[in-house]
């Protein structure tokens, strides 16, 4: 799938620069290392942070999103863009190689991962992480196969035990998550899947459950499911599948699992 870009107009360049380096300097990172992240001299650095310029407040908003992102281990590049339509491009979008399409769907798809992720954000799943990191899979109306079907890729990041980030949506990825999700897709009128750890309690919790048999079968389903667990296996650790009609649908019952075993502690 695509990389996220951000443009802005040639003129806002250096101010962002420099308001990136402050913001990652307030942060507490030495200007040796702004100096390697923003391709700057140390000079430079010095200067941007010592700065007393007035920086206009959505050129900030954008340093600190991006700041957040450099500390979460990602590395900017700043590039040209030349245009001759005589209009400027502001905002972020999704740039994609010759070999991938940006269809409206598939938009749609990656903007509702996007704002299930920015539910989640922020959330403590202290005793619901698993080994294989949390996910979340969203397809189109209508997927053929796991190249219909996106996730986060490497996962959502996690950081003492609280959601901060990811790194990337991804058409093709996961390949568990998208295959489950394709398979549970022609029995269940679903098109979410989220993973987390197996659920031990769920008395508190409104939600319609089921079990999966040891090679994810559907077992004794009804036609409504908001909760699948698995038992597990050798070499195969014990899960719960959130299950919705969108990521956005998953990640508010996954919040409404927290709230719920939080209210049992």
């Amino acid at each position: 799938m695509a990389n996220e870009a951000l443009f802005i107009g040639g003129d806002k360049t250096i101010q962002l620069k420099k308001a990136v380096a402050k913001t990652l300097y307030d942060k507490g990172m030495d200007q040796s290392k702004i100096s390697e992240v923003l391709n700057l001299s140390q000079p430079m650095v010095s200067n941007y942070c010592g700065s007393k310029d007035k920086i206009p407040d959505e050129i900030l908003h954008l340093a600190e999103n991006i700041s957040e992102k450099i500390i979460e281990g990602n590395k900017p590049i700043f590039q040209t863009c030349v245009s001759f339509s005589g209009k400027s491009f502001e905002g972020t979008y999704y740039i994609s190689n010759k070999t991938e399409l940006i269809t409206d769907e598939n938009r749609r798809v990656v903007n509702n991962l996007t704002e299930a992720f920015l539910n989640l954000k922020g959330k403590n799943f202290n005793g619901l992480i698993p080994k294989v990191k949390i996910n979340i899979a969203m397809s189109k109306e209508k997927s053929v196969n796991t190249e219909d079907v996106a996730a986060f890729l490497n996962g959502l990041n996690i950081v003492d035990d609280i959601v901060t980030g990811y790194n990337g949506i991804r058409f093709g990825k996961s390949k568990h998550l998208s295959s489950l999700l394709l398979k549970l897709k022609e029995n269940l009128e679903i098109n979410a899947i989220m993973n987390i750890a197996y659920i031990r309690s769920l008395d508190t919790l409104d939600f319609h459950v089921c079990y999966l048999t040891k090679d994810y079968e559907l077992l004794d389903c009804k036609k409504q499911i908001d909760i699948l667990l698995h038992k597990g296996d050798f070499g195969i650790e014990p899960c719960s599948y959130v299950l919705g009609k969108d990521a956005v649908d998953v990640s508010k019952k996954a919040i409404e699992i927290l709230n719920g075993i939080n209210n049992e502690k």
